[in-house]
């Protein structure tokens, strides 16, 4: 397992590194963004059926650069927080190309719950943003964790 997340973070970080398109020398500009994800919710499985339990709010912080970006994020699995929520953590990074004047993007994550035992996962989608300015929002198809998500929220650009 620890191979596993060792050879994602290995190919994270050499996603991010190789990704830029030109040579000159790109300012990299630091952001926060908030966001709540959208699972599936099935009426006959216990464990989630409702819109509470299947919606996973987060926080990221990382940097951006011309067509990329690399952040942490962390969350928790529910989206009414209880004693019984798991937290979690992950390593994201994206890459962007313009459309319009919104950008598609493709991302790749690996991240694991704040539990006693290990338990990771990967996170890998597309989605697109519309950052005019200083703030910002998207809108994200992910399957994170064998389960697909629709991932919507704010962006602001330090």
């Amino acid at each position: 397992m620890k191979r596993i997340i060792s050879m994602s973070v290995f190919i994270a970080i050499s996603f991010f590194s190789s990704a830029q398109t030109d040579t000159a020398k790109t300012k990299l500009k630091p952001y926060a963004s908030l966001g709540i994800s959208i699972g599936h919710v099935d009426p006959n499985d216990s464990t989630i059926n409702n819109f509470g339990k299947a919606s996973y709010p987060s926080v990221e912080f990382g940097v951006m650069g011309k067509n990329l970006s690399l952040g942490a994020v962390f969350g928790c699995e529910n989206m009414f927080v209880n004693s019984s929520s798991r937290g979690f953590y992950e390593l994201k990074t994206s890459v962007s190309v313009p459309v319009g004047k919104c950008s598609a993007y493709a991302l790749f994550g690996v991240g694991a719950y704040f539990e006693k035992h290990f338990n990771n996962f990967l996170e890998y989608g597309a989605g697109f943003s519309y950052m005019p300015g200083r703030f910002g929002y998207f809108v994200q198809y992910s399957n994170w964790a064998r389960t697909n998500y629709i991932s919507t929220g704010f962006t602001v650009g330090f």
